[in-house]
């Protein structure tokens, strides 16, 4: 349903996308009336005071955590919400609950050594998993996963259907920034967060505590926060992570295993008992000799154990939906992107007889990198990234580009407001404090592209927003 006219915003059509605040008819969908007429009360400069208070108090979290303003590590942020009605969230709800549920089942079976889903072959050429390094998950082999959603247009008038497009389980991004995010947004449009009944996070960072010391079998776990430091880009997320719970915020050089093989935070002496690896390139056990060894033994609980990450590989994800079938004897409530396998001989015959028509992933890229989407890019770029393919293809798949949902990304001038609309998708968070429980977080870190791109990352220019959960 088509909000009546709002004259002093300009949406700016420049993707091929539908989307998710305009009609056909330029016209604004109803839910989205009270966001854009509170807009329209403030004006273009009341609207850039609210939302440079808002980047002022976030830079003010940061200074408080100690890190100096001379490097802003803060998202890109674009303050215009993304509304997601209550019956797609409930079917977004149920349908991650039921993928997590089952990814964590294979991850016991593998552990076991009995899987049953995945082929050997896209394990054996992994580099997310070392069959000969000891694996020990745990009877909660994820406790964090990330999903990334995007939107499609489902046939009904104003109806989306959600399709997975990734599983992340080694260390997602998302759920230090939805906690800043919410108490931002909700202070620049806060009559319209009143009156659209939005769902609050119910204790976010609470509750994510909460998941993580349950990973010990100690009532008051030591939790340790590893990070690479002040140049990740992600450093402020780390920092407000060890304020909330507690933890010591440690480099990965100011940490060590004593005698016994317990992990010891080396200033404080303090026995590590459970890790939260926030490591990107490469990881604290590459760095630690005997800390695989220590972790299997049950010295040190890690939330992203050894081979965790395997959960993570792109060339496991076309398997989840067996998974589901095969683990919970259920039919898969969300479905996958139809993505081609490069370790098939079938499936990569036809990518490479449809190269330059697909969007082209390495399994083990991350943040978008390692991705190619093929029609959008030169023919130069295209037979470059063709040639690594060639040379290694079952580190590869395929997906079919398709048209997801645009929200929008928020300019002003004189005249009122310049919306452009730019793909959009959706980073959902879902914790596990225990084997039958899963607790999806009502909200999501939205990432928007920049303007002609549909690369979502921060780190490819794509901004962020709050994602509101209407009641």
């Amino acid at each position: 349903m088509a909000h009546d006219s709002i004259d002093f915003i300009s949406f700016r059509r420049e993707s091929s996308g539908p989307s998710e605040v305009f009609g056909e008819d330029g016209k604004p969908f109803s839910h989205y009336g009270p966001v854009l007429e509170e807009m329209g009360r403030m004006g273009p400069g009341e609207w850039g005071r609210r939302v440079n208070l808002a980047h002022e108090r976030l830079l003010g979290v940061q200074r408080d955590l100690g890190i100096p303003d001379r490097e802003d590590k803060t998202y890109p942020t674009d303050y215009v919400p993304r509304l997601l009605p209550a019956a797609g969230w409930e079917v977004l709800e149920r349908g991650l609950t039921q993928r997590m549920l089952a990814i964590n089942e294979w991850l016991r079976r593998l552990e076991r050594g009995k899987d049953e889903v995945v082929p050997a072959e896209i394990l054996e050429s992994s580099v997310l998993f070392d069959g000969s390094a000891p694996t020990r998950f745990g009877g909660v082999p994820n406790r964090q996963m990330g999903f990334d959603v995007v939107a499609v247009e489902s046939g009904e008038a104003g109806g989306w259907e959600y399709l997975i497009i990734e599983d992340n389980a080694k260390m997602p991004v998302g759920i230090e920034p939805m906690h800043l995010l919410r108490a931002r947004t909700a202070e620049v449009l806060p009559e319209s967060y009143a009156a659209l009944g939005v769902r609050p996070l119910d204790d976010l960072m609470g509750r994510f505590g909460e998941v993580l010391r349950a990973a010990s079998p100690k009532s008051d776990p030591t939790i340790a926060v590893l990070s690479t430091g002040y140049e990740d880009q992600y450093y402020l997320d780390h920092n407000l992570f060890a304020r909330e719970h507690g933890a010591i915020l440690a480099g990965r050089r100011e940490v060590e295993l004593d005698r016994g093989g317990f992990l010891v935070h080396k200033e404080s002496g303090r026995r590590i008992d459970v890790i939260y690896e926030r490591i990107e390139d490469g990881r604290i056990y590459d760095d630690l000799p005997g800390l695989i060894e220590s972790q299997a033994a049950g010295k040190v609980e890690a939330v992203f154990a050894p081979n965790l990450g395997i959960a993570d590989d792109k060339g496991v994800y076309p398997f989840v939906p067996e998974m589901i079938r095969t683990y919970l004897g259920e039919e898969p409530i969300l479905q996958n992107l139809r993505t081609y396998s490069l370790a098939v001989e079938k499936e990569r015959d036809y990518v490479m007889d449809h190269f330059d028509e697909l969007v082209v992933k390495s399994r083990s890229g991350w943040g978008g990198k390692g991705v190619l989407i093929a029609p959008e890019e030169s023919e130069e770029a295209i037979r470059e990234f063709r040639a690594g393919v060639e040379e290694n293809p079952v580190e590869f798949v395929a997906q079919d580009p398709i048209d997801f949902s645009t929200h929008v990304l928020c300019e002003t001038s004189e005249e009122g407001f310049v919306l452009r609309d730019s793909y959009a998708d959706l980073r959902v968070h879902a914790l596990a404090p225990d084997p039958e429980t899963v607790w999806v977080i009502p909200g999501a870190m939205t990432r928007v592209a920049a303007p002609g791109s549909r690369l979502v990352n921060v780190s490819s220019g794509g901004r962020t927003k709050d994602t509101w959960v209407l009641g």
